[in-house]
């Protein structure tokens, strides 16, 4: 007599944002319909596993991965779900998942499909692995229709974020409009007027903070009347002047796009850059004036995001000066010292990162003073104009050369391993497809499809990095003769340089490498904008 199985049952529903709209759901209902199922079997009651909105093209869910791990350890030997899309949208995964459960010996029920591994001859499960490819196709085809209401909304310029931008408020007629916040507003010109005079983004932040001002979560949190995150500080923060300044809803647009997520599968999201957002203009009244916008976004752009000095200040080679053997950024040191009869003096200059936080045996010492790489830089620099006014035509051709000899060989290389990549990928998506369909259509559940799939899916996820980079790397390079009439206009700019301040340099220079003090003689060598390696 075959004794009878005592089933402990698990649960698993799931809920993601998209599954929201439209009919009303709710991952309750979801529950109790599992529970139902469960009790007209007469079986234990269920441990309950969830994730509430939480995409199914990933398995990076917290319940899922807790029944999978009681799975792992004997606690369940039955999984209840309500349909194969709960489960999950990515085919890949989930077939390897399931291969995993069905290796566990755990049983899988579907209601809505009418499947049970329990048996083997169910025509549910012959169809399997086209359930999976539709749930991810429909995935796709959401994310698609969701993109293009939102690329509609952003054409109109409509305000569709939860919260809005630090200086405004929601229209009380109409939430996709922004209208002026007086209080915070003024607030936000105090902080582009101080921009405007060049005011470092530490200073302002230290400002804002001396004068009691909210950060713009707690303001938003007591206008709203909820109390503010726990443990959070009402502190301002660099990062949040930085995104205000750079934000154009204070010039009266609209931006999105900002960030992008790698693809409906991949949910992180990449910042992406200011050229490839999408501005919508004129939809709201604005705080600053266009112009003001225009020159603090300019200030940012040529002053860099650096440290400054105690004095609120940035210094001329900050974060520029590059250690030629370690390829770290060198430390600037201030060292004061009395010269008789005046007063005490300070002696800039820059040493190995490296060299200095971990001794000789990670690197050697780098010390230079910062007069000596300013006298070398301008000296370099009026060499260069002094070209150009002599003859622009020959100057330009060295410049081309200087910038094709710095990028020709990269620029192929860059472009074969793209191509490489490209149909690698390719292949990828077949090989995937093909070890699928001959894993689950055989009918036999082995691991090898699992092994496979997860060996695939590393490969292609890392592809698709290398690619994008690879990309906005080709496009830089692409661009030689445009580079070289920047460089030229920036040259001609500053053509009567007697001492560069750190607008100038960071407008002209990318970094400045030095060899070790050892070195003779020594090596300094200045890799500029938009041309690239140029030895001083």
């Amino acid at each position: 007599m075959t004794q009878e199985v005592k089933w402990c049952p698990a649960i698993y529903a799931r809920l993601s944002k998209e599954d929201k709209k439209g009919v009303s759901v709710s991952i309750e209902h979801q529950i109790d319909i599992l529970k139902g199922y469960v009790a007209e079997k007469g079986w234990q009651i269920p441990k309950v596993y969830y994730d509430d909105d939480r995409t199914g093209t990933n398995f990076d869910r917290k319940g899922f991965k807790d029944m999978y791990a009681a799975a792992e350890r004997g606690e369940i030997n039955v999984i209840v779900i309500k349909d194969t899309s709960r489960f999950g949208r990515n085919w890949v995964q989930s077939g390897m998942y399931f291969e995993k459960i069905e290796e566990m010996g755990v049983r899988f029920i579907s209601i809505q499909e009418g499947l049970d591994t329990a048996d083997p001859q169910c025509p549910a499960l012959k169809m399997l692995p086209f359930y999976f490819v539709f749930n991810e196709w429909h995935s796709q085809t959401t994310s698609e229709k969701i993109k293009t209401v939102f690329r509609k909304q952003d054409e109109k310029g409509l305000f569709r974020a939860n919260q809005p931008p630090y200086g405004y408020e929601k229209s009380p007629d109409d939430k996709h409009r922004l209208v002026i916040d007086p209080y915070a507003a003024s607030i936000v010109r105090q902080i582009f007027d101080m921009r405007l005079q060049k005011v470092s983004v530490r200073s302002i932040v230290t400002t804002l903070n001396k004068e009691g001002i909210s950060s713009p979560s707690h303001y938003y949190a007591e206008k709203v009347g909820k109390p503010g995150k726990k443990g959070r500080l009402n502190k301002w923060s660099p990062r949040t002047v930085r995104s205000m300044l750079d934000n154009p809803v204070y010039r009266g647009d609209i931006a999105t796009g900002k960030r992008r997520t790698i693809s409906y599968k991949n949910q992180k999201a990449v910042p992406q850059p200011f050229e490839n957002w999408h501005i919508a203009r004129d939809t709201h009244e604005p705080i600053v004036s266009r112009e003001a916008w225009q020159e603090v976004f300019d200030i940012n752009a040529k002053l860099g995001r650096v440290r400054c000095a105690k004095t609120g200040e940035t210094a001329p080679f900050s974060g520029l000066i590059m250690c030629e053997d370690c390829n770290v950024k060198m430390m600037r040191n201030n060292f004061r010292y009395k010269v008789k009869g005046n007063d005490n003096k300070v002696l800039h200059s820059y040493n190995c990162r490296t060299y200095r936080e971990k001794g000789k045996a990670a690197c050697s010492s780098h010390f230079i003073t910062e007069s000596v790489l300013m006298e070398l830089v301008i000296a370099d620099i009026r060499e260069k104009t002094a070209d150009i006014l002599l003859d622009e035509n020959a100057a330009k051709k060295r410049f081309r050369e200087i910038k094709t000899r710095s990028t020709g060989t990269q620029l192929k290389h860059d472009k074969s391993a793209l191509k490489k990549i490209n149909k690698r990928l390719d292949e990828l998506e077949k090989l995937l497809q093909v070890a699928f369909e001959k894993s689950v259509l055989s009918g036999s559940s082995t691991d090898i499809f699992s092994a496979y799939a997860k060996k695939y899916e590393e490969e292609k996820q890392e592809l698709m990095s290398q690619a994008e980079e690879l990309s906005k790397s080709i496009v830089r390079q692409s661009e030689t003769e445009n580079d070289v009439e920047t460089f030229i206009a920036l040259l001609k700019k500053h053509a009567k340089i007697t001492e560069p301040d750190r607008e100038t340099i960071v407008e002209l220079i990318e970094r400045v490498t030095v060899t070790a003090i050892t070195s003779k003689p020594r090596g300094i060598s200045i890799y500029y904008k938009h041309i690239g390696f140029m030895r001083a």
